[in-house]
């Protein structure tokens, strides 16, 4: 089959479907199905697990769940009338405020997010489809390539994270759909364009895609789209600036400024050079960082044999540079969630590029390529295979932890307190709530930037926000608390996806010492399991 006559079949397969349930295969309907089961299971696990309740595999979703609430309230941050940007997304504390709105809880980024890893595999599974991958291939070869794409879009806990990922997953996948539909002389379609213009609101890396696909869109002759994309996107992004201004906050959120490698090295004064390197090493002793490296090389493999092939070519490279972007500045792991949208694009723009190359292969040569694609993308997707096992337990993790520290300070207490794990303590919590760590505190934030942050700049910042108790991770802290601080208790937890096992629990100067005993003592017996509370001072 010629790279023509598989455009015409692509085509002709998409003007004789009118409705989601038309163009869905029974292939894809199985996938689904099989997607659906898994995810149903995880999910009935993970509640199961975490006392019954719906607890997510980090506590960072509901630091966007408290933003999301101050949103619906007129305001930006975790505080009422304090404005703070901890959101690493643009646009995903404004989605979850919808579903707030409503009083869906944790539930409504749940169901987002496992509505995004649904999309997406209808995405690949028509894109694949469409492009001829499967005319060809043994059913065992097509049935054990779809399963695998589950995983490698980690699509089944993914979704658990309660956060943006698998939206932008999603994004990043129907972009590239968009450009393969423009290899064929097409047109993006509208929601291909709006995937495209949500890159960087879902994810701030997602701008850099978002240029790339828009270079790709110009090259492929479709400088109508590229152009209302850069126009919409210009505009959000304005919009956003605007709105961070009129806050007084940084056009950068707290988490990127904090925690990017990049960013940080800026304002320790390093070269960009230097911070480039360090991502560079990182990526090739990283997990992540190599498997992302195999996919980019066989990407490039295939795009050399299609050398003939200019729009392959395009696209390609296109992937190549994302894929180098995220090499040289992005960030892995943090419980499988950082790079899995790069795996999913160089894994999915390397089966459709072996998908143009098929035709022009020898049938023996064709058959003996199917083993190592399938090893190579096993590979690529046996991280996310663990998430998958993983996640009952991580979200039984953050329900031994912070899921208990917020009950403490919402049910128990109820008086300010400060943190440096903000979310479930801060999430519909009426009381004031400090970040030591800076996310939800734009002081506390500046002052670490600025390289002044210390036991002297906590004691005045608690004592300014009438903090009564700290609930901290010891090791967080360096150079220590304040001498003022007595600490109390220790929560002790096991460890999975909490960043550390041990919660220590100070009193400040302006707190009664018989109320936080009073306190602690009633919330001790309260606990679940394998969670313990060593009250030290009475």
């Amino acid at each position: 089959m010629t790279i023509e006559a598989i455009g015409s079949a692509d085509a002709d397969r998409s003007a004789a479907s009118d409705g989601l349930m038309a163009r869905l295969t029974r292939r894809s309907l199985v996938i689904l199905s099989i997607w659906f089961v898994l995810f149903a299971v995880e999910l009935i696990v993970s509640i199961n697990l975490a006392g019954g309740r719906l607890v997510f595999t980090l506590d960072d979703a509901y630091i966007h769940l408290a933003v999301a609430d101050q949103i619906l309230s007129g305001g930006y941050g975790v505080n009422p009338g304090e404005f703070s940007s901890p959101s690493s997304s643009i646009i995903w504390p404004y989605l979850i405020a919808a579903t707030e709105a409503v009083h869906l809880g944790g539930w409504g980024p749940l169901l987002i997010s496992a509505a995004a890893a649904a999309a997406t595999i209808v995405t690949i599974m028509r894109l694949l489809e469409g492009c001829g991958l499967f005319d060809a291939a043994g059913s065992w070869l097509v049935g054990a390539l779809c399963v695998t794409m589950i995983f490698i879009i980690s699509a089944v806990a993914l979704p658990m994270t309660g956060l943006e990922h698998s939206l932008h997953v999603w994004a990043t996948v129907t972009t590239f759909a968009g450009l393969a539909a423009a290899a064929q002389g097409r047109a993006p379609s509208g929601l291909q364009i709006a995937a495209l213009v949500l890159l960087p609101l879902i994810r701030f890396e997602g701008a850099a895609r978002a240029c790339a696909a828009r270079a790709a869109l110009v090259l492929l002759r479709q400088r109508r789209a590229a152009a209302l994309a850069a126009a919409l996107i210009a505009a959000a992004l304005l919009a956003y600036a605007a709105r961070m201004h009129a806050l007084g906050l940084p056009l950068l959120p707290s988490s990127v400024l904090l925690k990017a490698r990049f960013v940080e090295a800026a304002y320790e004064r390093t070269t960009a050079f230097s911070a480039v390197t360090d991502n560079l090493i990182l990526s090739l002793i990283n997990p992540y960082g190599q498997r992302l490296l195999l996919l980019g090389m066989a990407v490039a493999a295939t795009a050399c044999w299609l050398r003939g092939d200019r729009p392959a070519l395009i696209i390609a490279g296109a992937v190549l540079a994302a894929v180098g972007g995220h090499v040289a500045f992005g960030q892995y792991d943090w419980f499988h969630r950082y790079e899995v949208y790069v795996i999913a694009l160089a894994a999915v723009a390397w089966l459709w590029l072996v998908a143009r190359l098929r035709p022009n292969l020898d049938a023996r040569v064709a058959t003996a390529l199917n083993a190592p694609l399938l090893m190579l993308l096993g590979f690529a997707a046996w991280p996310y295979v663990a998430a998958a096992l993983a996640t009952p337990l991580a979200s039984r993790n953050i329900y031994q932890q912070q899921y208990q520290m917020g009950r403490f300070a919402r049910e128990f207490y109820r008086h300010p307190v400060a943190v440096n794990d903000l979310g479930l303590v801060a999430y519909r919590n009426p009381n004031y709530v400090l970040d030591l760590w800076g996310l939800g505190s734009e002081p506390v934030r500046k002052a670490k930037l600025a390289g002044h942050y210390g036991p002297a700049e906590m004691a005045a910042l608690a004592a300014q926000h009438a903090v009564d108790m700290a609930m901290i991770y010891d090791r967080w802290f360096p150079q220590g608390v304040p001498a003022s601080w007595t600490k109390v208790a220790v929560l002790h937890t096991p460890f999975v996806t909490v960043a550390a096992g041990d919660v220590a629990f100070y009193r400040t100067p302006d707190a009664d010492p018989a109320e936080v005993t009073r306190a602690l003592e009633a919330f001790a017996p309260t606990l679940p399991p394998n969670v313990a509370l060593d009250i030290l001072s009475r």
